[in-house]
């Protein structure tokens, strides 16, 4: 599936496509000409609807993990299907990924914009003591 592939909205709630959402004629035409396997036709059925409900979620869940990357500054559709998925490192012995690995690094340097807005603000109020001290007009 193309992520650049429109979705559909229905009532409010987007709708995504899969190719194995198939008509219930889809699997009697099969049947009538194959009157000796008809169970068969059952589990195939069985079997795609699954497959259909799999493959929805996956596009449901790609678009979420698109909407994150696009919040941190990652842009999905040059990132490829790496996006999606988690890389092993085998000399830390533990799995990475872009996106938490940026989620990661915004929030350690806003940690450090509030230390650093901490301190601005202490030595604001060091600076008026002092010229207070000299009368000094600030």
């Amino acid at each position: 599936m193309s992520m650049k592939q429109t979705r559909a909205i229905k009532e409010g709630y987007r709708v995504y496509h899969s190719d194995f959402n198939r008509p219930d004629d889809y699997y009697q035409n099969d049947k009538k000409d194959f009157p000796a396997v008809g169970e068969l036709w059952e589990v195939l059925k069985f079997k795609d609807t699954n497959t259909a409900i799999y493959d929805m979620r996956w596009q449901a869940a790609c678009e979420v993990i698109d909407i994150i990357a696009m919040c941190v500054g990652i842009d999905p559709e040059t990132s490829g299907f790496n996006l999606y998925g988690v890389d092993w490192n085998y000399k830390e012995q533990k799995a990475n990924s872009r996106i938490a690995d940026k989620i990661t690094e915004l929030l350690e340097s806003s940690g450090d914009k509030v230390k650093l807005k901490k301190r601005v603000n202490e030595l604001e109020k060091e600076n008026e003591i002092l010229r207070s001290l000299i009368n000094k007009p600030a």
